[in-house]
């Protein structure tokens, strides 16, 4: 009884970082870091609490568990040895008495602790993410989640574009000298919003498509289908060209995707239905484009050949590619390229202006701070985590899932996979929220390979795969 209650209470109060983290500024500033992160503290100890006292061991992958110890050791360590600590006022790095100083170490321990607390966490929540999933019921209310925050999210930014705000709405405007035009509903950079809602509006889209291939009652299909509406017009309302590209790539991934399986299942007089209300959708688009000035990103689209190519974020990559090799195979040491850029640009012979707290390209990034040792594991677990999950789909999709994995897995796939095109030329993996949320798709992707629910088959439902299996929705 009181292993439940701890399972219980942890994956509800996981929900909670789920909501808080996008709306507490996308988890930015210190305050909301530190919030967020002890909300994951509290979860994560809870749910060694339900296992402790149940006696029950996680249903986690082996693999898994050994790349998730071997990133903790490797930045755990690279911060218990750190060889200095970087003063900001004096911009000097102060060496400090370190374990064993033959041996590699960060550049700057308070960075790298303060990010390994945070990437603990992180590591630990595709744990128990992963757990979760074995849940169906669970699951689903995951699920639930991530499509309501998502579209409340949305939801906000589109009032911002309406009402013509200055900035988010309980913060004040900023002098007119700064010039912030680039925040979108919580977030204070437009592709930090932009790539969040690109991550929740292919699973909105996945709620859509539940509901109305399941017995689901007439006002849940009206709930999602405007949550979905929303959450894309947040996309095409955002300034953030980088999303929207990504966004018309993920839906043409998914059109191709469960577009054949819908098709299939309708006959003649209901295709025409569904042909109508794809028209009323694109109207309805059309309309909360014209209340939300689409006009805004429409005209960067126009001034792309002018900036672009003028755009710092390249000269800041080709300052940070001659920083590669001092990097070596260990890295600087995680979170550290805020403090060791500022060396790099002022010695380069191309510097660029301008104070950098991210490189808008975050796997080079990666690189300077985890080296090439690190930067592989990372790769390993995000994009192992998606080859593990498009391999289980392949394998057992038709035969032991329920409908609702055959819809939300390969969803989370494609979204994991546009936060991997959008980070080559933005900085969504240091953002703490869509951190947390990738950790969560990851874990989805990672538990799947555990999945065995052997539904019974019912009439009603349909499977919107590639491959041909009827099974009830739990």
């Amino acid at each position: 009884m009181i292993s439940i209650i701890f399972r219980k209470t942890s994956r509800w109060i996981f929900f909670a970082a789920l909501v808080y983290a996008p709306w507490a500024y996308g988890a930015t500033t210190s305050a909301s870091i530190n919030i967020t992160n002890w909300v994951l503290v509290v979860a994560l100890v809870l749910w060694g609490a339900e296992l402790l006292s149940g006696g029950r061991r996680p249903d986690l992958p082996p693999f898994l568990l050994i790349l998730t110890g071997a990133l903790v050791c490797v930045g755990g360590w690279m911060a218990l040895n750190a060889k200095s600590i970087y003063d900001s006022e004096f911009s000097l790095f102060v060496p400090l008495r370190n374990f064993v100083p033959f041996l590699t170490g960060s550049v700057d321990y308070a960075n790298s602790a303060a990010w390994m607390l945070r990437g603990a966490l992180l590591l630990g929540t595709i744990l128990f993410v992963s757990d979760l999933s074995q849940s169906s019921r669970w699951l689903l209310r995951l699920w639930y989640v991530i499509g309501l925050v998502g579209g409340s999210i949305a939801f906000l930014g589109l009032l911002q574009k309406a009402t013509g705000a200055q900035m988010i709405f309980w913060q004040p405007p900023p002098p007119p000298e700064y010039g912030v035009t680039t925040f979108f509903a919580t977030y204070f950079y437009h592709g930090n919003a932009g790539a969040f809602l690109n991550l929740v509006w292919p699973l909105s889209a996945g709620l859509v498509i539940r509901a109305f291939t399941s017995q689901s009652q007439p006002g849940m299909r009206a709930l999602w289908t405007i949550v979905s509406i929303v959450t894309i017009a947040g996309v095409l309302a955002n300034t953030s060209r980088m999303a929207q590209v990504v966004a018309l790539v993920l839906l043409v991934v998914i059109g191709l995707h469960f577009g054949p399986g819908l098709l299939r299942r309708l006959p003649g007089a209901q295709k025409s239905v569904a042909i109508a209300g794809a028209l009323a959708l694109v109207l309805a688009l059309i309309a909360l484009a014209q209340a939300t000035h689409l006009e805004q990103p429409l005209n960067r689209w126009q001034l792309v050949s002018e900036q672009i190519p003028a755009d710092a974020r390249w000269q800041a990559s080709r300052v940070a590619l001659d920083a590669l090799p001092g990097a070596g195979f260990f890295g600087f040491g995680p979170g550290t390229f805020r403090v060791v850029f500022p060396g790099y640009n002022i010695g380069s012979g191309h510097a660029v202006r301008g104070s950098w707290r991210f490189l808008h390209e975050d796997y080079l990034q990666t690189v300077l701070e985890w080296g090439w040792l690190g930067s592989s594991l990372w790769a390993l677990l995000f994009f192992g985590g998606i080859a593990v999950g498009i391999l289980s789909y392949n394998r057992y999709a038709t035969r032991d899932w329920m409908p609702r994995r055959r819809v939300m897995q390969p969803l989370a796939i494609i979204a994991l996979a546009g936060v991997a095109m959008h980070a080559l030329v933005d900085f969504p993996f240091q953002i703490e929220s869509i951190q947390l949320y990738v950790a969560t798709y990851l874990g989805v992707c990672w538990g799947s390979v555990l999945w065995r629910d052997h539904a019974p088959r019912t009439s009603g439902q349909a499977d919107l795969s590639p491959y041909s299996a009827t099974r009830a929705v739990r």
